[in-house]
């Protein structure tokens, strides 16, 4: 008799009742609540981070291509979020800020109240390009138009800059100052 009782208890099945599968679901869409906006806001300063590196490593590779082949190559801005580089031989090519149609970056700066030490002017000029003429020559030698080109999503504001000799600087605006 022992055995048929210790056999029943045995082949009784656990599982879980309803009111600890709610529970676990009730904690599950409360912690959904907290992450998904968090990780949309990282998804979105990232993506303008990006954007800004790429920036900043297409002058650095650009500036590189200068020196190697002794030749001026021009960068121009002709909207918000298209810049175009003009190679020697007069060709160019267009890139898409970001390279994406996803977000909203562009250039431009929101809500900021100074600038990086590349800055050439008071204030940015159309599309938040601050080069004194709207472009950015880099010549033979490595040297460039001082400047710096500002990127936003409309929150988050980043600058790339160069200055006379072609050392180009990220920065992030953070707490009031351009943070490199």
């Amino acid at each position: 008799m022992g055995e048929i009782m210790q056999m029943n208890r045995s082949s009784k099945r656990r599982g879980f009742t309803l009111v600890e599968l709610m529970v676990v679901i009730g904690i599950i869409g409360i912690i959904a609540v907290i992450v998904i906006p968090n990780f949309a806001g990282m998804q979105r300063r990232a993506r303008t981070r990006s954007a800004a590196q790429k920036l900043a490593q297409q002058f650095k590779m650009i500036r590189e291509r200068a020196i190697a082949s002794s030749s001026n190559y021009l960068f121009s801005f002709p909207d918000d979020r298209h810049y175009r580089l003009q190679r020697p031989d007069g060709t160019t090519i267009d890139f898409r800020l970001g390279d994406t149609d996803a977000g909203h970056v562009r250039f431009g700066g929101t809500n900021v109240a100074n600038q990086p030490p590349e800055a050439s002017m008071v204030a940015p000029g159309v599309n938040g390009i601050d080069f004194p003429t709207g472009v950015l020559l880099i010549d033979a030698r490595g040297g460039a138009t001082s400047g710096v080109a500002y990127i936003t999503d409309g929150v988050d504001n980043y600058a790339v800059g160069i200055n006379r000799v072609g050392k180009v600087a990220t920065y992030e605006y953070a707490g009031g100052t351009w943070n490199p």
